[in-house]
């Protein structure tokens, strides 16, 4: 065999590795360049945790200032207080915060989660052209389906309760979305080992597919 013949794929392989991997300079470029974006766009973050520790001669200064040069937690305490003697307790914005977030996301995982499990893994008709309208009700930003949300809860009678603001997030997209993009990578091998074994499809689902995306 030609020696040259076979130092040729050799040659093009340090080609191709030289071509794909960037100079140290290159390197150094875009870490700066990404550090210096990073900083941008924690400027306004800094800036709304300065004025929150700002006292009042600082805070209404002119010109104002960036930094607070005598930080103080005078302004917490004067919130609570003022929150708590009020007809609303600053505690129950708290709670509310807190509950709400923490159901919605609980329930939003577990039924998107479910549904991309269907979509991704189970044989079903029409999964494909399901899949195209979650994808496509991506486009639309909470504000243009707030309308249309008041008026299903307010059909359904649960205006001022915590589940007019849940059961909406529950049926996001966006989780579904990404949870389906996740199984998509589990091997399909995994899941019928699982049921060569016997395992029902919710333990299929439990057992097998969650412990992999999680």
């Amino acid at each position: 065999m030609d020696k040259t013949a076979v130092q040729r794929p050799a040659r093009r392989r340090r080609q191709k590795k030289l071509y794909l991997n960037r100079s140290l300079g290159g390197n150094l470029a875009i870490v700066v360049m990404m550090t210096l974006v990073g900083l941008f766009m924690a400027l306004p973050l800094v800036y709304s945790i300065c004025s929150a520790l700002k006292p009042l001669d600082e805070l209404w200064m002119y010109p104002p200032r960036f930094i607070v040069t005598s930080p103080t937690l005078k302004n917490f305490r004067d919130l609570f207080t003022l929150m708590n003697i009020s007809w609303v307790p600053f505690s129950r914005y708290v709670f509310n915060t807190l509950f709400i977030t923490a159901t919605g996301t609980l329930f939003h995982v577990l039924f998107a989660s479910m549904a991309a499990f269907a979509l991704c893994k189970i044989d079903l008709p029409g999964k494909n052209l399901l899949f195209f309208i979650v994808v496509n009700s991506l486009m639309f930003t909470p504000a243009v389906t707030g309308v249309p949300n008041y008026m299903i809860m307010t059909n359904l009678r649960l205006t001022d309760t915590y589940w007019s603001i849940i059961l909406p997030v529950v049926g996001g997209s966006m989780g579904l979305f990404l949870m389906k993009q996740f199984m998509s990578t589990v091997p399909d091998a995994l899941i019928e080992a699982a049921k060569i074994d016997g395992a029902h499809q919710m333990t299929i689902f439990w057992r097998v597919v969650m412990p992999q995306v999680k």
